[in-house]
């Protein structure tokens, strides 16, 4: 089976658009605003048009309806809970917090008084000038190509055979921040992750990363930006295979409630590992050691309450001791975050990459200038533990760990003499999100 790029990003299209006009047709029956308007006492119509501007997207204006339905009976405690929700993912922190204040001592059911307290807990660290998050994923891994998404091959004889492997996966992330003086808009940041997959049947390739990033930062109601150094390590069957250092800037405006545009820019050394190639260094007059720029801009636009698209454009630069293994080239990509009832989520990513390599190879590809097309795709569907109960909520940990599986595509045509790469995978893992969700 031959996927090209085109072929890709039609499907990838046809996925989005799928599911956002799902997404939107869910919205038709919308209460009508005049008819909200007509009948501010009514409570039912208030509150089923609160209910459906929030599925919606449309945030502030469920807030506002909210607001009115609870001065009008202030003892409406779940709707004050709805309200406090509603509030937290405006990012108004303290407001929320005020709201689940009033709802200390309040007749509340057990489920909706164990939610009432994670938000609170919530709302307290993120309205804090401290806070620590991070997230454990455990799980397996198949790979139809298990080695050709790792190495390139020649086809000098003819393309390698495919074989597959099992491997597992096992990663940390942490992320903590901390503000610079009381109520200060400035913050000091960190976070690293270690992250292996380690074979276990099959041709699978042991692999893993190592990051590490500090800096400093400045958030306000509308904007944020970030500035740090970042050191990362990847290793291959046991053995470093790439160590990078550089800095990263990262910013990003909420142009609306609905709406975050961002832009990244970093500056990396490198430094491979790759003892054949260093063994002929002499003789070619380099390796693939050097510098790596890359600047790159994104928008994300939440479509309604459940439904987040997600875009960028990337450009990278990479030099190297030896020519021909620089290069330039674009990167597009594209994902969605489509959300459910009881917490069940669908994931679907992809990018098309661009490389071309600053000069022709006269060593390692006699003569032949490589051109690099790079396709991945992947589409996830997982669900928090809660899910599986009766209630499909159980207010505690169980809410912060999710059973995810995805499939995945990944190919690269180089062009003569190397070997197309083209391969699926797919996993199955558990994800504990704890600590703060920055």
């Amino acid at each position: 089976m031959n996927i090209r790029p085109k072929r890709l990003r039609g499907l990838m299209s046809a996925l989005v658009i799928g599911t956002a006009t799902a997404g939107l047709a869910s919205t038709a029956s919308a209460q009508d605003f005049d008819a909200v308007l007509a009948a501010p006492d009514d409570i039912p119509l208030n509150l089923a048009y609160a209910r459906q501007e929030v599925a919606d997207g449309n945030l502030s204006t469920a807030a506002s309806t909210l607001e009115r339905i609870l001065i009008q009976d202030p003892n409406r405690h779940s709707d004050r809970l709805f309200y406090a929700v509603v509030l937290y993912r405006l990012g108004d922190f303290q407001g929320a917090r005020a709201e689940l204040q009033r709802l200390e001592g309040a007749n509340l059911s057990p489920l909706e008084r164990a939610e009432a307290d994670r938000y609170m807990r919530l709302v307290t660290v993120k309205a804090s000038d401290r806070a620590l998050s991070g997230r454990v994923t455990v799980g397996a891994v198949y790979e139809e190509d298990a080695a050709g998404a790792y190495f390139t091959a020649f086809d000098i004889l003819g393309a390698p055979p495919k074989e597959d492997g099992v491997s597992s996966e096992l990663s940390l992330a942490i992320n903590g921040r901390a503000g610079l003086g009381s109520g200060s808009a400035w913050e000091v940041y960190g976070s690293a992750l270690a992250y292996d997959r380690t074979r276990q049947s099959g041709a699978g390739v042991d692999f893993q990363r190592f990051e590490a990033e500090g800096g400093i930062g400045h958030r306000s109601r509308l904007t944020s930006f970030r500035v740090g150094a970042f050191a990362r390590q990847i290793r291959l069957e046991g053995d470093p295979q790439l160590t990078e250092v550089g800095a990263r800037a990262v910013g990003s405006w909420r142009v609306t409630n609905a709406t975050t545009l961002s832009a990244r820019a970093e500056a990396v050394s490198q430094n491979f590992d790759e003892p054949a190639i260093e063994a002929v260094s002499a003789i070619i007059g380099g390796d693939r050691d050097g510098e790596r720029y890359s600047v790159g801009v994104s928008l994300a636009h939440r479509i309604t309450a459940r439904t987040t698209l997600s875009g960028g454009l990337d450009y990278e630069i990479k030099t190297a001791s030896y020519d021909p293994f620089g290069y330039a080239g674009p990167r597009l990509w594209l994902s969605l975050d489509q959300r459910f009832r009881r917490g069940v989520y669908l994931l679907g990513s992809g990018s098309v990459r661009r490389i071309d390599y600053d000069q022709a190879d006269p060593f390692f590809l006699l003569g032949a200038k490589r051109e690099d097309t790079r396709s991945n795709a992947r589409l996830a569907a997982g669900a928090p533990l809660s899910a599986f109960t009766a209630r499909g909520a159980t207010g505690d940990v169980r809410e912060d760990i999710a059973l995810e599986g995805a499939v995945s595509y990944a190919s690269r045509q180089s062009g003569s003499p190397l070997a197309d790469f083209e391969g699926w995978g797919a996993e199955v893992r558990l994800i504990w999100r704890f600590g703060a969700r920055n």
